[in-house]
């Protein structure tokens, strides 16, 4: 039976989250040598709990890195790609898709174009090259100036609709497009609009209007693998001397006590045998039915605190009451100094779209508390399947207008642009030479001739 999928993020609402919850088989057992075969990686792949499982314990070997990985891991792209420059780029592009289209053909018609014609060799006329390197040129200023005219600014409205959704949208049709939306939060005791900046969602968080935001960690290494700097960072007072060639069990701080963490900067990994694919999730924040499996021995109530909190791993108790030994060896730490692949950050809870399938929630960037690892508001089933909707909605929004201007677009390109040619540029097209009419020889003749 598949449980777990992890949630592709192309694709994302609710009144509330939709939690699935099915007997999984995980069994706790040391980490071999023979799952070193892989990278496993479940950020974007399906993770079926049916089969075995284990708790990794050490870290996966990684196969050599694709062209694609070693890229990404330029710094020089890594500082584009989060740009601010960048993401108002990609925004722009997202709401004048047309315009961008008409920009590109401009660029390719107005200097690619003419000058691959006029770079033809050969004994063709110098003259029809001219004319349809002109015709290139003013096709791709024609067809730049009507966008910009006509569909820019309509466009622009369907844009500044969804931005002011409050003002010119009905509230049924503001909660279809964002369930998660608590629809209270728009008004002011007044009765006026609030601006989007201040809504709230269903969790009381702030309320993120693109549904498929979703919070990312870096992809965590194990803690045999992180760097000093970083074992620092996250081990008060720990003794790098006494760290190498030892298990993480026996790491101490300097004063000789047992070297701690603390529980939220702490991740798990839980492997699928058969699928090779790998989950990782914060300890603080991973559900109870997963450390169920993952550790059998563990008093699940001894976990929590008073008001429901994860208790730091120190406190916990086995089933028959003695201390519980956490093994130091799952730990995993996620770290942007250590690793600039992030993942969604997921915690075992899961959401059931409307065709059926089943998906691992994964969290917008919305916590209140600043915390890296803290989960957001829930992107469920519902909102996933709003999310679809909203992208084919605003595809057609902004594409529309074009539709609509493309044919008499076509027909006055064709009808103008030679006139245009002709009478402001003094470019006209050569006329092929008249054919002369076939000479009829009479019997005799065409006897002479062959």
């Amino acid at each position: 039976m598949k449980i777990h999928t992890t949630q592709n993020l192309s694709s994302q609402t609710v009144s509330q989250p939709t939690n699935i919850t099915l007997p999984r088989e995980i069994r706790y057992t040391k980490y071999s040598d023979d799952m070193h075969s892989s990278e496993p990686d479940t950020s974007h792949d399906s993770v079926s709990f049916k089969g075995k499982k284990e708790i990794v314990d050490k870290a996966v070997k990684a196969g050599k890195k694709k062209f694609v990985e070693r890229v990404a891991d330029w710094n020089i792209w890594d500082k584009m790609f989060k740009s601010g420059s960048f993401s108002k780029l990609l925004e722009i592009t997202n709401k004048q898709e047309v315009l961008i289209n008409s920009g590109t053909a401009l660029v390719i018609c107005t200097l690619l174009r003419p000058a691959t014609i006029m770079a033809l060799p050969g004994d063709k006329n110098k003259k029809d090259c001219a004319y349809a390197a002109a015709h290139s040129v003013s096709s791709g200023v024609w067809g730049f100036i009507v966008p910009l005219i006509f569909i820019k600014p309509l466009a622009k409205a369907y844009n500044h609709v969804i931005d002011e959704a409050g003002k010119y949208l009905r509230e049924s049709t503001i909660k279809k497009r964002w369930p998660h939306l608590n629809i209270s939060s728009i008004k002011n005791p007044d009765g006026t609009i609030k601006p989007m900046k201040e809504w709230k969602d269903y969790k009381n968080n702030d309320f993120i209007r693109d549904i498929k935001d979703v919070k990312k960690v870096a992809k965590p290494k194990h803690i045999s693998e992180v760097s000093d700097k970083t074992l620092q960072k996250f081990f008060t007072d720990i003794d790098l001397s006494k760290t190498k060639n030892i298990s993480p069990n026996q790491w101490v701080r300097t004063d000789g006590k047992k070297a701690s963490i603390d529980l939220q900067n702490v991740f798990i990994a839980v492997k699928d045998v058969d699928k090779g694919k790998v989950s990782y999730y914060p300890l603080k924040y991973v559900k109870e039915d997963i450390l169920k499996e993952v550790y059998p021995n563990l008093d699940i109530a001894s976990t929590k605190a008073v008001n429901g909190e994860r208790l730091h791993f120190d406190k916990w108790h086995t089933k028959d009451g003695k201390p519980f030994e956490f093994d130091m060896n799952n730990i995993f730490i996620s770290d942007w100094a250590e690793s600039r692949l992030g993942i969604p950050l997921v915690t075992g809870e899961t959401t059931k779209l409307a065709s059926g399938e089943v998906k691992d929630v994964c969290y917008q960037k919305n916590n209140m508390d600043g915390e890296l690892f803290t989960p957001g508001t829930p992107i469920t089933g519902e909102m996933l399947d709003a999310a679809s909707t909203n992208a084919v909605v605003d595809k057609f929004g902004g594409w529309l207008p074009d539709l609509i201007v493309s044919y008499p677009r076509a027909t006055a390109t064709i009808a103008i642009l030679p006139f245009i040619l002709k009478n402001v540029f003094g470019i006209e097209k050569s006329k092929k030479p008249e054919q002369k009419p076939p000479v009829n020889l009479s019997e005799t003749e065409r006897k002479a001739v062959s």
